[in-house]
């Protein structure tokens, strides 16, 4: 805690300053000391801290907002997605797809027969025409030797070319795994589909960079991050080669992003219930080698929280996300659809037992679960386990399970959230689907469940809390127009339909979504997440006053400046 209290280092004044406390305070001006936040109020009020000593910063009425704080997103997944064969998110037919990928290997100075190619940015549930699969034969097709794989925006498909698939260790003898897919042709032999966590684990163990290229890909993913005015991250799926990288920024005092981590178990890490001491201790010993516990103004990380794949995706052509009815599927045609209830639940991944222990060990162990779930049959079973632990552990009342995504709810999820106080962390752009993608879900889920898609106010009014979590790179850095789609449920386009499944937020709950309700789901609403005195100075000017301009409007706000512990970390050119 800052000792001076008698003068302000830094004071800003004549603005407005939406704070984000409990009553949604706006102010006029702000000290700081020391990286902290000493005092806020009127101009006149801070002019009494401000001393020849103090850097006034006069915001002549420009608008300041807490730092953004995104509660789940894949930073390094996406800095090594800026750079490298990528297709835009684009949706392609085969033949397109080829070819770019063609055009990207003709001209790759990596021109090594065993340099890896890897495809980012690749929609596969909008492959055209829609519900068309790329295989490894279209993939052999391309004229090159070297491994390729297409790895989805959504990071739970790869599709891998025959040397890919080798250099794996995968063949038609491979076992099916418990928590996800490895497709296969008719014959049995590999179609190069891998699906959920082997995709996952079939990237995780492409040659990594080395020490050098990390921290440069680090440098990138910061600051990307502070030009979106993202002052804190939680990284949903962590592991040793980012983090490395981060940590050696912090002991530099280079880094400019303040860093969570959430250290994933999977199935095969706990395949009996007798093998949970052993990844519990695992993760324990990975939070330890990132960690610093007592966090001040200057930038560091901290491993918190445990990740657990409950469930898959929800669009076709994968379907793997948990419903508690079935999927509806097309026994007609693309012209001539005709949908009808198939026997398709979708996938769990972890045994029943063994996951409800798995979350109360890692409750016990002080980190907070944090749960992919997409359909409504993985968040009945993640509910049932967190009624489980409060009722069985109320000294644990503490611990902040949060469930991320949530495409899917059933109309008695809303309350149990508030009831057991889970959060529900939330992409805000995903519910502007495409008007295919509505029609689609449409056909898919039937127009009871459809009526459930994308929720988000209905958490608000059932009294939940939720935190915004952008997901970057399953859907590109883009902060603002996330927000936008929250206060409209609409996307880019004149003609994009409003996905009327759910009432708009208000920019209030976006925002306090976005700073306040995402640090306390990370545990850090004592440091973080609002403008008020004693808290770091985690600071952001916007050029435009998204509480005074239209909702359309708001993907269009620009970051002026980002400050982390009163440090100025980015500035608009």
């Amino acid at each position: 805690m800052v000792k001076n209290h008698s003068y302000a280092e830094i004071a800003y004044v004549n603005g407005y300053i939406y704070t984000a406390d409990n009553c949604n305070t706006v102010c006029e001006a702000v000290a700081i000391t020391e990286g902290y936040i000493i005092a806020i109020g009127s101009t006149a009020q801070i002019q009494n801290l401000i001393n020849e000593q103090t850097q006034v910063i006069d915001l002549q009425g420009k608008t300041m907002l807490p730092g953004i704080i995104d509660a789940h997103l894949h930073p390094f997944w996406g800095g090594l997605q800026l750079s490298g064969c990528h297709l835009d998110y684009a949706s392609l037919t085969v033949e397109q797809t080829l070819k770019k990928i063609q055009h990207y290997l003709d001209n790759d100075p990596n021109k090594g027969n065993d340099d890896w190619l890897q495809v980012r940015g690749w929609l596969r549930q909008e492959v055209l025409p829609l519900g068309t699969d790329i295989t490894r034969s279209d993939l052999d097709q391309l004229n090159t030797v070297r491994p390729v794989i297409l790895f989805s925006n959504d990071c739970h498909t790869l599709v891998a070319n025959s040397r890919a698939l080798e250099k794996f260790g995968l063949n038609s003898n491979t076992p099916e795994p418990k928590d996800g897919k490895i497709g296969r042709f008719a014959n049995g032999e590999l179609n190069g589909i891998l699906e959920d966590a082997p995709a996952m684990r079939a990237f995780d163990s492409i040659p990594a960079l080395n020490d050098m290229q990390a921290i440069e890909v680090a440098k990138r993913v910061q600051r990307e991050l502070n030009q979106q005015g993202v002052t804190t991250a939680m990284d949903a799926r962590s592991a040793h080669l980012q983090f490395k990288a981060f940590k050696t920024l912090a002991n530099e005092d280079n880094l400019t992003i303040r860093l969570l981590g959430a250290i994933e178990i999977t199935p095969d890490d706990a395949p009996t219930l007798n093998d949970i001491p052993k990844a519990i201790d695992q993760a324990k010993n990975f939070a330890q080698l990132y960690t610093q516990q007592n966090w001040s103004p200057k930038p560091d990380l901290k491993i918190s929280l445990v990740k657990f794949f409950i469930d898959g995706v929800l669009q076709a052509p994968i379907m793997t996300a948990s419903l508690l009815q079935p999927y509806r599927i097309n026994q007609g045609t693309a012209n001539n659809v005709n949908f009808v209830e198939s026997d398709r639940l979708g996938d769990l991944y972890y045994d029943n037992a063994i996951l409800e222990k798995l979350i109360i060990e890692v409750s016990k162990a002080g980190f907070y679960p944090h749960m992919h779930t997409v359909g409504e049959g993985a968040i009945e079973t993640v509910l049932k386990h967190i009624a489980t632990l409060r009722a069985q552990h109320p000294e644990l009342d503490h611990i902040r399970p949060s469930l991320a995504h949530n495409e899917l709810a059933a109309p008695h999820h809303y309350a149990l959230f508030a009831q057991l106080k889970a959060i529900a962390t939330l992409s805000f752009q995903w519910a502007a689907p495409t008007n295919e993608m509505i029609e689609q879900f449409h056909h898919m889920l039937g127009e009871q469940r459809f009526n459930e898609l994308e929720p988000s106010a209905k958490f608000i009014d059932a009294g939940a809390k939720i935190a915004f979590g952008s997901d970057w790179p399953i859907d590109p850095l883009n902060e603002w127009f996330d927000f936008k789609v929250a206060v409209t449920r609409k996307g880019a386009g004149k003609n994009a339909q409003r996905l009327a499944t759910d009432r708009n937020l208000t920019i209030t709950e976006v925002l306090r979504a976005a700073t306040i309700d995402a640090a306390y789901m990370l545990g850090q609403e004592q440091n973080i997440g609002s403008i008020e005195p004693g808290k770091f100075a985690d600071l952001i000017i916007i050029d435009r006053n998204p509480f005074e301009i239209e909702p359309e409007d708001i993907e269009n706000v620009k970051v002026i400046n980002t400050i982390i512990g009163g440090k100025l970390v980015y500035q608009q050119i």
